[in-house]
């Protein structure tokens, strides 16, 4: 991850400092341009093709109106959600508690009395999907995602989920087998540059007269902002809400009674709104929208992960432990040439054998990982240090564990 120059004053006109949400004009920069990689959720087949991996420019902007973050250079036309895409966190224990409570909260929005008629946008491999059959069972009448990125060879999903492969529009109603009373989109739509579009479709999709469900969970940029969480800044998330300005996009495509709370330690909004028929007004003005510059954020983090780093690297081999977004920003921000960092572990199979983009980083399983002895671990998402501590100690290691908080 390296600055670039932002050029000269004529090419301010590349940023694009309308807000998304709300309209306002008054979006402001909040970060100098940086270079990172488009896909942080694909790892590569050689240490070569990592360090080739498509790079372009991040540069966080802020609405001063509405509160809402997005990165003023993205370009959508790069992006490429295929089958090569990767970030399945389900192999953790303590993901899948939250992942279970979140459909909980999903199966109760419906009233007992009712069938359960729900769709999932951006779904992955289905695997809250399966939650939501586990947790609905007879309720459930039809259950239906959509993600370009589904693997699977046909429509056949798991929890008897009807997948398709194909992103979700505003034509895509035409398709579901059953008017949805509950929609879910989870970790979705900070991946989309012009949320509020994203968030109209869903709405035609449960027809102009629904009073349904729509659930949102996504990260939180306040939680990000105020832990100086640099690690957490990527391309792929071009769209960052925190609670006020996700209930004004809610509200603005056709939602109300937005209750939005912090889940997963806070990482995460959780987001739950009904449907209306009714216009809906933007009634967004607040006085708490402060303009960070993580540019001083992100030199203090340097500074102190470097210096933790070097020190760790004097008493033995050093790893990472996740390989997805964190684990690949915190490599490129620290140890960009891999100097410091030995290797990376993660417990997804998927990722094992491959390689990090930029930095090059091996991925191993843990198993691997423990043969090369690191003595100290960097775990990037403080959620699972007991879950890797007593992994670890099971296996009969026991690595000085360094939680990335």
């Amino acid at each position: 991850m390296t600055q670039t120059s932002s050029g000269p004053k004529g090419s301010d006109r590349q940023l694009h400092l309308q807000c998304p949400v709300c309209d306002g004009q008054s979006g402001a920069p909040i970060d100098s341009a940086v270079t990172v990689p488009v896909m942080m959720n694909r790892v590569y087949g050689s240490a070569q093709d990592a360090r080739n991996a498509a790079r372009a420019t991040l540069s966080l902007a802020r609405c001063q109106d509405c509160g809402f973050v997005w990165n003023s250079r993205f370009e959508p036309s790069i992006m490429a959600y295929d089958e090569s895409y990767e970030n399945d966190q389900t192999l953790s224990s303590a993901f899948v508690a939250h992942l279970t409570t979140r459909a909980r909260d999903v199966i109760a929005s419906v009233p007992e009395a009712e069938p359960i008629d729900a769709l999932e946008v951006g779904c992955g491999q289905g695997r809250f999907l399966q939650e939501l059959a586990s947790v609905g069972g007879g309720r459930l009448r039809s259950l239906e995602g959509f993600d370009p990125a589904w693997r699977g060879s046909g429509p056949e999903g798991p929890g008897g989920a009807r997948i398709h492969r194909r992103y979700f529009d505003a034509t895509s109603a035409q398709q579901l087998s059953h008017a949805p009373n509950v929609i879910v989109s989870r970790h979705t739509i900070e991946h989309v540059a012009d949320p509020i579009a994203f968030l109209r479709a869903i709405r035609a999709a449960l027809g102009p007269e629904s009073q349904a469900s729509v659930f949102i969970e996504t990260p939180c940029i306040e939680w990000i902002l105020q832990r100086g969480a640099m690690q957490d800044f990527c391309y792929e998330h071009c769209s960052l809400f925190d609670a006020p300005s996700l209930a004004t996009a809610l509200k603005r495509a056709g939602f109300i009674d937005a209750r939005v709370e912090h889940v997963f330690g806070g990482q995460y909004l959780w987001a739950h709104a009904q449907a209306t028929a009714l216009p809906q007004g933007l009634a967004f003005t607040r006085d708490d929208v402060t303009l960070p510059q993580i540019d001083s954020a992100r030199r203090s983090f340097i500074a102190h992960w470097r210096q933790e780093l070097d020190k760790a690297a004097q008493d033995g081999p050093v790893a990472l432990w996740g390989a997805s977004t964190k684990g690949v920003t915190f490599a490129l921000l620290n140890d960009p040439q891999a100097q410091l960092i030995d290797h990376v572990v993660d417990i997804n199979p998927a990722k094992q054998g491959r390689y990090l983009a930029l930095s090059g980083l091996a991925v191993l399983s843990p198993a691997d990982s423990i043969q090369r002895g690191p003595q100290t671990i960097f775990v990037m998402n403080p959620n699972y240090l007991e879950e890797i501590r007593e992994s670890l100690a099971a296996q009969g290691s026991n690595p000085r564990l360094v939680p990335i908080n």
